[in-house]
């Protein structure tokens, strides 16, 4: 590795630095990226609903089959996720890079690739927030749940004492929904149940089969 680090040396310490912002966000959008394509990340640009290869939480549902959380509406936190980050400091680094060596001045050169960076980030922001969409325009009617069976995911109470959750499969995926009973006795954990009604806030009431 001696070439890296005679190259490392040739570089101007404000190259360096910049650099610094460069290289390491670069690997971690690499990384991101990777993770996607292998299906091992469902960040969802941190919008809030639980949503990950189809599966929702029944929490994030209001009455009418949208998102009661409102995470697909844009604000400036939106923009401050990992991805909006690293892609940030990305653009930033890379850009300041090239605009330096072009003989711009310095300052001119990260301001450039600061408003370059902020475009990023936003329209990163976007992006998530359009797809987050996408996801929720085709969202559950848990209604349609009556009569339909499933698993016990989170035991259930006896009635009264609180919820338990369960996992119901559709047509389109498998949903995982909180449930309560109206057993006076308590519905363990892999039992098979039917789905007998709904409650207010999306809870499914359930019996054992």
């Amino acid at each position: 590795m001696e070439w890296v680090s005679n190259w490392w040396n040739m570089l101007e310490l404000t190259e360096q630095i910049l650099f610094c912002f460069a290289l390491p966000s670069s690997l971690i959008l690499i990384i991101q990226a990777i993770l996607i394509i292998v299906g091992g990340a469902g960040d969802g640009a941190d919008g809030g609903g639980d949503f990950d290869g189809g599966d929702f939480d029944g929490g994030d549902f209001d009455g009418d089959g949208t998102d009661a959380s409102g995470s697909g509406d844009f604000s400036a936190a939106s923009m401050f996720t990992l991805q909006g980050i690293s892609s940030f400091f990305c653009v930033f680094g890379w850009v300041s890079i090239c605009t330096y060596r072009t003989g711009l001045p310095l300052m001119a050169a990260v301001i450039i690739a600061a408003a370059l960076g902020f475009a990023t980030m936003y329209a990163i922001a976007r992006v998530m927030m359009y797809l987050m969409k996408l996801a929720q325009s085709g969202t559950l009617d848990v209604k349609k749940l009556i009569g339909s069976t499933g698993t016990v995911y989170l035991r259930i109470p006896p009635k009264g004492k609180g919820k338990g959750k369960v996992t119901v499969q559709t047509s389109e995926r498998l949903v995982e929904l909180d449930a309560i009973s109206e057993s006076e006795e308590e519905i363990p954990n892999n039992t098979d149940i039917k789905v007998i009604d709904i409650l207010g806030e999306n809870v499914l009431v359930v019996e054992a089969i």
